[in-house]
């Protein structure tokens, strides 16, 4: 619109020169006029262009954002109703992680796009989510069931469906798929609607497969688990009438490639998964891409990785990197910014997983941090390791040095975890220490040192407690709280 007002001033211009018998001077003043009437068009064009895509870049990673927020709490949605299923029965506890983990082998084997892929691992899963309703007397049953009760037990997938249908999460859409139709058989002789060949939704056929697989090799309350080499067999002689041919033949690829479990030929090596980890997150972090980082999370945890591993191994050493680039100049403020945004949100992630079930049953513990304390996060995961071992925890960021006392005073920590201060103020929350040792002597006292990437305390200090490593929180408060209490130390201001 600005361009073409621009160009009729300008066209209206020539037009006036041409029409007109103006002397040469004049001609070439109204030319002049309008060449730079031109061109302050196309620039003020220009700059709206300009303006308009940043406008639509900056909506555009609003919107990715809060999608990709959206997606991490779909998938602990989804993580935690697998959860009530695998508590369910003890037998099969480690069951669904293996059938995530089978199935999105086979997914991969066959083809399938990265995006069926990623929703299979969270999907497959909860596809026994409807034995929540079938009776514990017949889920758990030793031997075999009767006619009634088979016919119960097979009312799962239908409950399964049910539960899960009709959400606006991709995942919980697979889901309830894979829930009706994972019994279904190639041949048409499943339940619950006797769906026969490609009919079946290939989601519900690739977690049939690796089911069937898992069950036989797995110890179960009605019987021990079948050797491999039988598991297979029997699997075998079901080609084409219990399983698709194509997928029956892809899984056994799968297992020569990948092992009975899903992932190389043994257990997981938690070392290669952290150290694979650590780097994806880094990467991620350095893109500023919050749903890679959060998804490089997810996987290790899928994967048997502890989130306090991950506090230590991860996210603390990427917390120091991303300090270290900053105090180098190899990223600015923003970029800073933004990782520790990310960061923040994973640890929020985190939280949420690891106190769900958390019962603050034991001693008070304030972890406290002075005003203008750079390393929040730090003490935020030592909260969180705290909350998860079942302490009654307090966390308070910003408290001016002068105030620590006050604190301790109305809230009556057993321990209190100070944050490592920063220079300017390093003196007074010293010297606010020493008066809390001295007239609270029962009182224990963490500094978080290293652990939340501070330092070691000059000598002054001896005798507080210093964490070197944010895994050591639970241990350190642990062993301070069973020992006796510290005699009273003089407060000295020289």
């Amino acid at each position: 619109m600005v361009l073409c007002v621009w160009c009729a001033v300008g066209l209206a211009t020539a037009i006036t020169v041409y029409a007109t018998d103006a002397s040469a001077t004049v001609s070439a003043l109204l030319v002049g006029l309008a060449v730079v009437t031109g061109a302050l068009g196309w620039y003020a064009a220009e700059t709206a262009r300009v303006a308009l895509e940043k406008a639509n870049e900056r909506r555009t990673l609003e919107l990715k954002k809060t999608l990709a927020e959206l997606e991490v709490a779909q998938t602990e949605t989804v993580r935690r109703l697998s959860m009530a299923v695998e508590f369910r029965d003890e037998d099969t506890g480690k069951h669904v992680e293996r059938i995530g983990r089978f199935s999105v082998l086979l997914a991969e084997q066959i083809g399938m796009d990265s995006e069926f892929c990623k929703r299979i691992r969270h999907a497959a899963p909860l596809h026994d989510v409807g034995k929540v309703a079938i009776p514990d007397h017949i889920l758990l049953k030793p031997g075999p069931l009767t006619p009634e009760e088979r016919a119960i037990v097979e009312t799962h997938t239908e409950e399964g469906y049910r539960l899960v249908r009709g959400s606006s999460s991709a995942i919980l859409d697979m889901a309830a798929t894979i829930a009706l139709s994972h019994q279904e058989k190639w041949d048409g002789s499943g339940y619950p609607r006797g769906l026969k060949g490609e009919a079946i939704p290939i989601e519900g056929r690739i977690v049939a497969v690796a089911d069937v697989f898992d069950a036989l090799t797995s110890d179960r309350v009605y019987r021990p688990a079948f050797p491999l080499h039988e598991a297979i067999r029997m699997m075998r002689e079901e080609r084409g009438t219990h399983f698709d041919p194509v997928l029956l033949d892809a899984f056994m690829e799968v297992l020569e490639e990948h092992g009975t479990d899903g992932v190389g030929g043994g257990p997981p090596d938690p070392e290669a998964i952290v150290e694979e980890t650590l780097e994806t997150f880094v990467s991620a972090l350095g893109r500023g891409e919050a749903e890679g980082a959060e998804e490089a999370i997810v996987a290790a945890i899928d994967a048997g990785v502890t989130p306090t591993m991950l506090h230590a191994e991860v996210i603390s050493p990427s917390l120091r990197r991303v300090s270290v680039l900053r105090a180098s100049g190899e990223i600015d403020e923003d970029r800073e910014r933004r990782a520790l945004s990310i960061i923040k949100r994973v640890l929020a992630t985190l939280s949420r997983y690891m106190t769900a079930d958390a019962r603050p049953t034991r001693q008070r513990v304030l972890v406290a941090g002075v005003e203008g304390d750079s390393h929040t996060l730090g003490l935020q995961m030592v909260h969180d390791q705290l909350a998860a071992a079942g302490f009654r925890t307090m966390l308070d960021t910003d408290l001016a040095p002068e105030d620590l006392m006050e604190t301790v005073t109305l809230r009556h920590p057993d321990v209190v975890v100070v944050g490592d201060p920063v220079h300017e103020i390093e003196d007074s929350v010293e010297i606010a220490i020493r008066d809390l040792r001295s007239q609270h002597p029962e009182i224990p006292i963490v500094l978080g040192g290293p652990a939340v990437g501070g330092s070691i305390p000059a000598d002054e200090l001896a005798g507080v407690s210093v964490l070197e490593r944010i895994d050591e929180s639970v241990p350190v408060v642990e062993h301070l709280l069973a020992a006796p209490p510290a005699p009273a130390t003089p407060v000295s201001h020289a």
